[in-house]
């Protein structure tokens, strides 16, 4: 049996090329053009599935082209590709029809799970098996030595087969979507689909309808009836991103559907059933959204139902070597560099950043230190971190390695470090941590015991 058909207008040829072999991959029969002055026709002639187009395609206006798609009656999915996103665009896009509108690059893994909810939405049975297998042979890798992380993986792996509702907690850049996407690969939902939605990017009026789908003619614009994100997870997993953005009236909204598992379509006139588990997360105290009143406390406590908060990367700088492993090897795979390693002098730059980016900072850094590497190991310059602030930090590290502990207990020296580590950094307990090679927490409970031990 013949796969489907996929029809992709994008100009630039390296990716045109990479989009092609992707899908060819997965079982569609793949057409692509450099520009769009035949892509109305060639749609009338071939009716294919799916159409990806970019928005800065030469000669293709997107807007009018996802207009004589509805006027022509064409039933197909379309995906957008943009550079420079624009709010107005996306919603007026997503009125018209358009099935997801992506800020490029976009990954592999995003264009698959697109493909699926694409086909679903028409529909249509999935390709062929190579595209199941391709979903499914890409596992989540969470890298971590660290006591605290490894009780959360271990946390996520016991309620994984649950129906119970998941809230992660972090900071930017600390892994949360990773943790969702590992739960649903341990979950027995995992050959169903993962979909995602972020809260945060979409506006209100749009995103009601993205994730609780629309009737024809509810709304100017709405031609056509369509699934939201809801029923495209049907008995999967919906990831909600920076659920405490969502505006309140939507949060009632959403609260009926995890209590009634059912949701209303805009415009609609019954309830539809849903079979979804639902993962949330927010880089902000919920807690205290809470009690701000950004957030309705009923939507907290129904979404909070298993409570995942992951560490910043600050506290589990025992993680920062294997990880830095892990993304060398990553992308000296994907670029074909041949990079080892680091300096130790490049290591110690590391240890000495405060990463208020957290693991994706990390992964960026060193993917740009992969690339500008001149030879088997990465140097401090290849980093291109700001050493402003580093110089106090490397100098405290040589006198602290060169200090003079004399004899005693070993309780006795360590005591002796710590304090004359932090005599080195000017009482900077964050700087003394790090040369010291533990957790603030660590050192505020070190200097904890000695207060007490001299009240005694």
């Amino acid at each position: 049996m013949p796969g489907h058909r996929i029809f992709i207008i994008l100009e630039n040829t390296k990716e045109r090329m990479a989009y092609i072999q992707i899908f060819e991959n997965l079982g569609f029969l793949v057409d692509a053009v450099p520009d769009g002055t035949k892509a109305l026709s060639y749609l009338i002639e071939k009716k294919p599935d799916i159409v990806i187009a970019d928005i800065a395609t030469p000669e293709f206006q997107v807007i009018e082209f996802l207009e004589k798609i509805n006027e022509a009656k064409i039933l197909c999915q379309t995906i957008i590709l943009t550079s420079e996103p624009v709010v107005e665009h996306a919603i007026t896009l997503m009125k018209l029809g358009a099935l997801d509108y992506f800020v490029k690059p976009v990954d592999k893994e995003q264009l698959e799970l697109s493909a699926k909810r694409a086909l679903i939405a028409s529909k249509q049975q999935l390709p062929s098996k190579p595209f199941e297998k391709s979903l499914r042979k890409k596992k989540v890798k969470i890298i971590t030595r660290n006591s605290g992380v490894k009780k959360l993986l271990n946390l996520a792996l016991r309620v994984a087969d649950s129906t119970a509702s998941v809230l992660i907690q972090g900071d930017s850049g600390t892994g949360k979507e990773l943790f969702a996407k590992y739960i649903h690969e341990k979950s027995d939902r995992n050959n169903q689909p993962f979909v995602a939605v972020n809260c945060a990017a979409l506006p209100e009026n749009l995103l009601e309808s993205e994730l609780f789908g629309h009737e024809k003619g509810a709304f100017t614009g709405a031609i056509s009836r369509k699934m939201g994100k809801f029923e495209l997870a049907h008995k999967g997993t919906l990831f909600l991103d920076e659920i405490t953005e969502m505006q309140f009236h939507l949060q009632a909204k959403l609260l009926r559907a995890l209590q009634e598992k059912v949701v209303d379509r805009v415009g609609g006139l019954e309830p539809v059933e849903i079979d979804v588990r639902v993962i949330a997360t927010t880089n902000r105290d919920a807690e205290e959204a809470v009690k701000k009143g950004d957030f309705r406390e009923d939507l907290f406590y129904r979404l909070n139902t298993i409570p995942i908060v992951i560490p910043p990367l600050k506290d589990r700088l025992n993680d920062l070597e294997i990880l830095c492993e892990f993304f060398i090897k990553k992308y000296c795979k994907i670029d074909g560099r041949h990079v080892k390693g680091l300096t130790k002098q490049a290591q110690i730059t590391l240890n000495h950043h405060l990463f208020p980016g957290n693991v994706r900072e990390l992964e960026n850094i060193i993917h740009r230190a992969v690339l500008l590497a001149d030879s088997d190991l990465i140097k401090p310059e290849d980093l291109m971190i700001d050493l402003g602030d580093l110089e106090i930090d490397q100098a405290g590290l040589e006198m602290a390695q060169n200090i003079d502990l004399g004899s005693g207990s070993l309780k006795e020296m360590e005591q002796k470090m710590i304090f004359k580590t932090l005599d080195t950094t000017e009482g900077n307990r964050t700087h003394a941590a790090r040369i010291l090679g533990i957790s603030v927490r660590t050192l505020r409970n070190k200097l904890n015991e000695y207060k007490a031990h001299q009240k005694k």
